[in-house]
């Protein structure tokens, strides 16, 4: 059994500093960060199949996370602690928009999923605190964005934790879900800066440990580039997000 408590108190950030954060790309990014100062490696990309909003690969030195960053950033926030509870039960695992999958898994593989759902919404929204926040308000629409507001995580997390705890119907829950998945059309479209898109899937820590490598004349520019996905010559501009001010020399 994971405990997600344990885990957040492993990872050192309090609710107080969640409360604190003022959108939900200032969430995911502080979350990104505390992974990765643990060794695991978060990457994003614009994944091809809309449906699946990220998946993991187990590895006991290198495990790491990839992220569809084509879904809103609250559902990849919910997707870094989904893949973060396979990473913790050794096993790999794909996160899909539509949960409805599960229904059709048996055994192990069902139970898991479950367990991973289930420790990705207790540890996003604890249950002693979100007990005491939810005394005596009424569930409607404008609670439940409040909520999801406060704990910078998705309507549908806040409703699946009213559901568990049964003060929803799941004809309600999934009424809604499905409306606001209808409703949502986040697919990033072409442009905007490439380089700081390329520096946003892979990642600050990721970028200054392939940067220290070639520092330190461990790795030539040419194999930067292979492992910054980029050609040669937009090494440099990768390099600037790192060093604003100037390259370092």
């Amino acid at each position: 059994m994971i405990w997600p408590q344990t885990v957040r108190q492993f990872l050192g950030i309090e609710l107080a500093e969640q409360f604190q954060w003022r959108s939900s790309d200032e969430a995911f990014k502080a979350w990104r960060s505390a992974l990765e100062e643990c060794g695991i490696f978060v990457f994003k990309d614009a994944f091809k199949e809309d449906e699946v909003s990220g998946f993991c690969l187990h590895d006991d030195r290198f495990p790491l996370i990839y992220v569809n960053n084509s879904t809103a950033t609250t559902r990849q926030i919910f997707t870094l602690f989904h893949e973060l509870a396979h990473l913790l039960s050794g096993t790999g695992g794909i996160d899909t928009v539509d949960d409805q999958y599960i229904r059709d898994l048996s055994g192990r593989n069902r139970t898991v999923e479950i367990l991973c759902n289930r420790f990705a919404g207790v540890f996003l929204v604890p249950d002693a605190d979100f007990d005491e926040r939810i005394k005596k308000i009424p569930i409607n629409d404008t609670t439940v964005s409040t909520l999801a507001n406060q704990y910078s995580v998705s309507r549908e997390v806040i409703l699946r934790r009213l559901l568990d705890k049964q003060l929803i119907t799941r004809s309600y829950y999934e009424r809604m879900v499905e409306e606001w998945q209808n409703n949502w059309s986040g697919r990033a479209g072409s442009g905007g800066d490439y380089y700081r898109t390329q520096g946003t899937y892979l990642g600050e820590r990721y970028l200054e440990l392939a940067f220290s490598r070639l520092y330190q004349n461990r790795i030539s520019v040419d194999q930067l580039a292979e492992y910054l996905g980029v050609k040669v010559n937009n090494v440099p501009g990768m390099e600037a997000l790192l060093f604003p001010r100037g390259a370092a020399s």
